[in-house]
């Protein structure tokens, strides 16, 4: 009897160690986040003097569909960041407004931008093909319609990193990089005249 009272006093090895293995697993993932967020995955904007801004507002108008609208703000000389506000003043539901950098030649350059339907991508255009770097996909921060979205840009050391309400959407190689213009962008699908007005923007240079 005491034999079985004991048993059931002390839990078996096994049990100990899952159990043990379980905390290491959630403090691990714990600092992997920690580590991600302190990286930038949710990192507010450079706190350094901007290179250039903020500036605004800037109208963009697209008349007709199927065509863009480009404002360029000239070309960093090394690492930058790039962000806008960015607010539609027409929802229609196919349009498309954002930043433009890597900007090498008219029909060579990527593009970071949201939709009023709440979708973002990033898209290259490289000898008049378009390739999606990041497809068309919902995210739950793009604000829709003719609310306002900031957006963010930061290019280093090979690689370009993407914000949306400060929120991060993702990390991809820096491929054109490193130097191109920078600028806004808008693009009308189908519809109506679209107009996006662009607020608060500003460059930081040398702002991994």
């Amino acid at each position: 009897m005491l034999g079985a009272s004991g048993d059931e006093a002390h839990p078996p090895c096994w049990l100990w160690k899952g159990v043990l293995l379980a905390l290491t697993l959630a403090l691990a993932g714990g600092l992997a986040l920690s580590a991600a967020i302190g990286a930038g995955w949710n990192n507010p904007r450079p706190t350094i003097r901007p290179e250039c801004g903020p500036r605004g507002p800037i109208l963009l108008r697209i008349a007709a569909p199927a065509e863009q609208a480009v404002y360029l703000l000239g070309q960093p000389m090394g690492p930058f960041t790039l962000e806008a506000v960015a607010t539609p003043l027409d929802s229609p539901d196919l349009n498309g407004y954002g930043l433009i950098f890597r900007i090498q030649e008219p029909d060579r350059y990527d593009v970071f931008a949201v939709g009023s339907d709440g979708y973002l991508v990033v898209l290259r255009m490289e000898e008049g093909r378009e390739t999606s770097l990041l497809d068309w996909q919902p995210f739950p921060h793009v604000r829709r319609g003719r609310a306002a979205n900031r957006l963010r840009l930061s290019c280093a050391e090979g690689v370009c990193r993407f914000w949306v309400n400060d929120e991060y959407v993702t990390s991809l190689p820096d491929d054109l990089g490193p130097h191109g213009d920078i600028g806004l962008w808008a693009y009308r699908f189908e519809g109506e005249e679209a107009r996006v007005e662009f607020t608060q923007v500003t460059v930081w240079e040398n702002s991994p």
